[in-house]
């Protein structure tokens, strides 16, 4: 048996496997999200330290594990955080999430002055970045900032929290922004950039790095006595292993508040127009793709606030299929919470484009759905390589229409993966046992409708033409 802990932004989640992939057990405790000006998205780090342990004596203790060895536990956890804490470990601030846009000022600064940190370190010049974070709190919070010791994504946070080392694992480490892919060193013209002194940082591990618990949990005492700990990587690296897109050719769509397109490389790739992320899965792969502010968040503003609908988001898109591919001309540009991928313009707006009075809800409902796919599907022309088959993940892989939608807009076949765990718990563990879960027999293959290729194709180049520059 094998345990993932997924560290999320809305959840975290530990999930038991056995040596098939077959999910045996499940347990998850809700975050919290403060936004104390406009912009801001932070949590409580001790918080979330106090969500994990509860996670992890929950599933250790679950019934159905009672007679069940525990293999090793690993660790999953989403990018781009950042806090400082003093030298006993306490956190001087919050988690600023990767969604906080305070920083808007230094990454329009890293873009236009220091184009070559992205193609150093493979990030784009964002407020998502902690080193456009560290650059931000240099300037405005000064007290903060000269006084804290140590700086942490939440990952690296909570395993030194669990296992005393100061460690980051090159997944995690490379969404940063301050590690160098070529060297897998710090890179030190980021950090001059930052303020932040080499011992500020954790050092940069191996994701099959292995710990030891050192808390005084005495629960966690009792059952991880002789469990290794493995750092793990990230959320959307691990997703990609999760959905079993980790061949060439293979590529993962996942939709859930947000939304990304990732395929797994052996080779670093890097964009000219920084269209795209390049991190670390492991040692020996790279995660390439660009994620959007964007996904289910748009259908369910559409659902709630313009519409107020009563409907269940399946039936609500289940109404979209009333218009035809193409929405009727209907084009919608998805940027509701400024974009990441592909302008990386956190100023960007949302907009509905050749709206006539032929148009009616069923037409709004639609050209949401598929504009978020566009949005991914213009992504995806940065990618390295060829897609062949596209892998579905998230919550939109529930609703077949979306899933239909997508394959007919890429006119790509996509893969449905039997239902089961979260794709990032799940990759976790395939960090451990790349070949758990690889019999694939109950996988669904949705093939795209012919018919629909030419209608697409044009709504795609009307998508293309309203999309505003990147910032």
């Amino acid at each position: 048996m094998f345990i993932g802990v997924d560290i999320g932004t809305t959840n975290i989640k530990a999930a038991a496997f056995d040596q098939s992939g077959v999910l045996k057990a499940v347990v998850e405790h809700q975050n919290h999200t403060v936004s104390p000006e406009p912009g801001q998205q932070e949590q409580d780090s001790l918080a979330l330290y106090r969500k994990v342990v509860s996670v992890l004596r929950r599933i250790l203790t679950h019934q159905k594990l009672k007679e069940e060895k525990i293999s090793g536990i690993v660790f999953s956890s989403a990018l781009h955080g950042f806090m400082a804490t003093d030298r006993l470990g306490m956190p001087m601030s919050r988690l600023w999430l990767w969604s906080d846009l305070r920083a808007a000022e230094q990454a329009d600064y890293l873009r236009k002055k220091h184009a070559e940190i992205y193609h150093q370190t493979g990030v784009p010049a964002h407020p998502m970045s902690p080193l456009c974070k560290a650059m931000w709190m240099r300037k405005h919070q000064p007290d903060i900032f000269q006084t804290a010791t140590r700086f942490f994504d939440i990952k690296s946070y909570i395993w030194y929290r669990l296992t005393g080392l100061f460690h980051c694992d090159l997944g995690c480490a490379s969404g940063t922004g301050f590690l160098n892919i070529g060297d897998r060193t710090w890179h030190e013209p980021a950090l001059a950039l930052a303020g932040i002194g080499l011992d500020q940082l954790p050092k940069p591990v191996n994701p099959l790095t292995i710990g030891s618990y050192t808390g005084s949990d005495p629960i966690l005492q009792k059952h991880l006595r002789d469990i290794p700990l493995y750092i793990g990587s990230s959320d959307g690296a691990l997703a990609n292993l999760g959905s079993y897109a980790d061949l060439p050719g293979h590529t993962a769509v996942t939709i859930g508040t947000s939304a990304a397109i990732r395929s797994v490389s052996s080779q670093p790739a890097l964009d000219k127009l920084q269209r795209t992320f390049c991190y670390f899965v492991d040692e020996h792969r790279f995660i390439i793709g660009g994620a959007s502010n964007n996904g289910a968040n748009a259908l369910e503003w559409l659902r709630k606030t313009v519409f107020k609908s009563r409907l269940s988001t399946e039936n609500f898109i289940q109404t979209a299929l009333e218009a035809p591919p193409g929405a009727d001309g209907l084009i919608f540009v998805p940027h509701l919470m400024g974009e990441r991928a592909p302008v990386w313009n956190p100023l960007a707006q949302a907009g509905f484009y050749g709206l006539t009075n032929r148009h009616t809800q069923t037409h709004f409902i639609r050209a949401v759905l598929e504009g978020i796919l566009f949005n991914l599907k213009v992504i995806s022309l940065a990618l390295p390589s060829p897609i062949e088959m596209l892998h579905a993940g998230g919550g939109f892989s529930k609703s077949e229409a979306w899933v239909q939608m997508l394959a007919d807009i890429f006119q790509k076949p996509v893969q449905l993966n039997s239902p089961g765990a979260d794709a990032s718990v799940l990759g976790a563990v395939r960090l451990l046992d790349p070949q758990l879960g690889t019999d694939q027999q109950h996988a669904t293959i949705v093939q795209p409708n012919l018919q629909n290729a030419a209608v697409y194709e044009r709504s795609f180049q009307l998508f293309q033409q309203q999309l505003p520059n990147s910032a």
